[in-house]
């Protein structure tokens, strides 16, 4: 008995030294990961496909970060939703399960209310006035905004102007809209504004727009020219009508929390990859925008452009939403915007 007591005491006291061991490699590894020597990941999501430039995007991004930080800041690509839909995506930002990602302007306005200022129909008269106006004080500051719930806005990527496409008929003028069904993306006012025209429109989340065309759910949709071809919905549509009622930009959001752990050079580093990003982003978006629409008639898809006295009736139904969407962001900043873009 006496010898199994001292064989019981020695295997405990073995536990107790392995245990010991054990927990002094844990805080040296926690120690590593904090130290000098630390590395980080950055895990960004978007809701387009591979074929889309958004996915060109962030892999320049990526190429700059690992690059300029030498090694230090690791970015991993989740493209075509695999990590949700875009409100998703910006709530697991939130909780720190997702690091970064460039949704639809119009999903931040719930976290943002300055962001309803993009769902302005007919804002911009052109790509340039988008950029000058994005880049300047008023995106600034709607970016900015962002920090109050735990998101840092760093900056706007383009997606495009935004075009009419749809199943049923041609549409050349407001009234052939009347009882289109049309999906919107999830956003009161657009939803508004798109029934101002005579349509039905319902929001569907971007990752089951395709089934939601191809089953019929809905007639009709809204997207930039280049989404629609990498999206592959010519298969489902067969009128485009090339309106360019919106302008589409990609706020570039990450972790606040994130951000902030990052030391100073490295948060410098992810700053300047999105700036330099934007810049190739707009191009690849210009490029993209020529090149799909050819791509969408050779897959079947016939277009028309609505005539300057069309748009002007668009524009007038459409315009319900600013009264609302000024007061949603206070007079002070929608006016510096109208301001902007006189």
């Amino acid at each position: 008995m006496k010898k199994w007591g001292l064989f019981s005491l020695i295997f405990a006291l073995l536990l107790l030294l392995a245990a010991c061991g054990d927990e002094s490699g844990n805080s040296e590894a926690e120690a590593n990961s904090n130290g000098e020597g630390s590395t980080y990941v950055i895990k960004a999501g978007h809701a387009a496909s591979e074929d889309h430039f958004a996915q060109g995007s962030f892999e320049k991004f990526k190429e700059l970060v690992e690059k300029n930080s030498d090694g230090k800041i690791k970015v991993e690509i989740y493209p075509n939703g695999q990590l949700g839909g875009e409100r998703e995506m910006v709530e697991a930002i939130q909780l720190g399960n997702l690091t970064m990602a460039a949704p639809s302007s119009a999903v931040l306005t719930s976290f943002a209310s300055g962001m309803y200022l993009w769902d302005l129909p007919f804002l911009f008269k052109d790509a340039a006035m988008a950029h000058e106006v994005l880049d300047g004080e008023v995106g600034t500051e709607v970016l900015d905004s962002l920090s109050d719930v735990g998101i840092k806005g760093l900056g706007y990527w383009e997606n495009g102007f935004r075009h009419l496409m749809n199943n049923k008929h041609e549409v050349s003028s407001i009234e052939e809209m009347k009882g289109l069904k049309i999906r919107t993306l999830e956003s009161q006012q657009q939803i508004q504004m798109w029934n101002a025209t005579g349509a039905n429109a319902t929001p569907i989340a971007f990752t089951e727009l395709y089934s939601a065309l191809q089953q019929g759910t809905v007639d009709a949709a809204e997207s930039p020219l280049a989404l629609m071809y990498a999206q592959k919905f010519q298969e489902v549509q067969k009128y485009l009508t090339l309106s360019g009622h919106l302008y589409s930009p990609w706020p570039v959001v990450i972790s606040q929390k994130f951000f902030d752990d990052l030391p100073a050079d490295l948060q410098q580093v992810v700053q300047d990859a999105v700036d330099e990003t934007r810049t190739f982003n707009r191009q690849l978006s210009a490029e993209d925008e020529a090149k799909s629409l050819e791509l969408l008639q050779e897959g079947g898809m016939e277009y028309v452009e609505l005539s300057p006295e069309e748009k002007a009736k668009f524009k007038k139904a459409m315009e319900v939403v600013y009264p609302e969407i000024e007061k949603l962001v206070g007079e002070d900043l929608y006016t510096k915007l109208m301001s902007a873009v006189e």
